[in-house]
């Protein structure tokens, strides 16, 4: 049996290109033949130096030859390409990357309804910020509402979060089965208990949806606790925004904040193994690996109440805390601080249900269920 994958590039190693090769890895470990289409080839090297051995596909086919660095959102539509010309000689059609194309394929996981982005989201997203970005958007965002309309109707959809689930329901009529994304939560699990100190982490790209300028807001009010903003940074938009939290930070002359670029994965686990609390800043994040990744290392996370955070992983408080503004924020932070070690088991133990392991039994278990397909 022959699987075709549809992703534009694992190259940017997201939480979309984590699902893609844990999706890989499913149908391997199910006997499948696994051809994955890209637009740009896949430089495996630096995957894996990201996230660890992957299981490969037994081919991989690319539209160009080279990476492409600029109109990112338009080339997941490339993909469309391979559905109608490798689509043909395979028994199953999966759409990891989200986007609708202009071909049914039987699974597609949608993340997020991108083109809703702009409607949904609560805070400046980088579409929103300039008139060009707007201009660059617009054209995916009707593309996308007329593709859905014609290209949704059959298949079945997954997706990250309810959260997202609920989205997808109210612009494309579809109903999502949530299958949560695969976390490696192995290499970041630590009960240490001793060691711990009063320090705040956040870490995600450096980006304006981020939010990180209510952290420094937090920082401020809280002189005696210590905050790592740990991100990634490239391009002008996450150079730029780091700069401007940067000058944030010295005119308020918060000494209790740390605002560290690109650091190795050995030093941000050392820092976790140091931390009581997770902070999470950014109003409607469709799931959050980065939060899971926290929980799994032992921080008590505390969030925005919104998106799939809330809602999927904190569980409405079930396993954490939740703010709606400055000064509930602040009271959390510091419940959460006070709390810590009492805390820190069940929120490890929260964090497996995570799993890349868990993710591929119930992505193989679909499997068989849609099409009697057995290992």
């Amino acid at each position: 049996m022959r699987a075709l994958i549809l992703h534009n590039t694992l190259n940017s190693v997201g939480g979309g290109e984590r699902v893609c090769l844990a999706v890989i890895e499913a149908l391997k470990n199910a006997g499948w033949k696994v051809i994955l289409a890209t637009v740009e080839p896949t430089d495996w090297g630096r995957v894996e130096r990201i996230v660890g051995r992957v299981v490969k596909p037994d081919v991989e086919t690319s539209l160009l030859p080279f990476k492409v660095r600029m109109f990112g959102i338009y080339m997941r539509l490339l993909t469309y390409y391979f559905a109608w010309k490798v689509g043909k000689n395979c028994d199953l059609i999966i759409n990891t990357h989200g986007d609708v194309l202009p071909i049914e394929s039987h699974i597609t996981y949608m993340h997020f309804p991108t083109f809703t982005l702009l409607k949904e989201q609560p805070v400046n997203i980088k579409y929103s910020q300039k008139w060009y970005w707007r201009a660059y958007f617009t054209p995916f965002e009707k593309i996308q509402g007329i593709l859905v309309k014609r290209y949704l109707r059959k298949g079945l959809v997954l997706t990250n979060s309810r959260y997202s689930a609920k989205a997808i329901k109210k612009y494309t009529g579809r109903d999502a089965t949530v299958i949560y994304p695969p976390v490696d939560v192995k290499s970041f699990l630590c009960e240490e208990d001793a060691g711990r100190e009063d320090l705040v982490v956040s870490c995600g790209r450096y980006s304006p949806e981020k939010n990180y300028e209510f952290l420094l807001e937090v920082a401020e009010r809280l002189e005696d606790v210590k905050f790592i903003v740990i991100g990634a940074s490239s391009g002008k938009v996450s150079s730029s925004y780091y700069r401007k939290l940067a000058e944030i930070k010295r005119k308020k002359s918060l000494k209790n904040v740390q605002l560290l670029r690109d650091i190795p994965f050995k030093q941000q686990l050392e820092i976790y193994r140091k931390a009581k609390v997770y902070m999470h800043c950014m109003i409607g994040e469709h799931f959050g690996m980065a939060v899971v990744e926290a929980m799994a290392s032992g921080l008590i996370p505390v969030v925005h109440k919104s998106g799939g955070v809330w809602e999927d992983i904190v569980e409405c408080g079930k396993y954490g805390y939740g703010y709606e503004n400055l000064d509930e924020a602040v009271r959390k932070i510091g419940e959460a601080l006070s709390k810590a070690n009492n805390l820190r088991k069940e929120i490890i133990k929260s964090s497996r249900r995570f799993t890349k392991q868990k993710f591929i039994k119930s992505f193989s278990d679909l499997l068989i269920r849609l099409g009697g397909w057995r290992e």
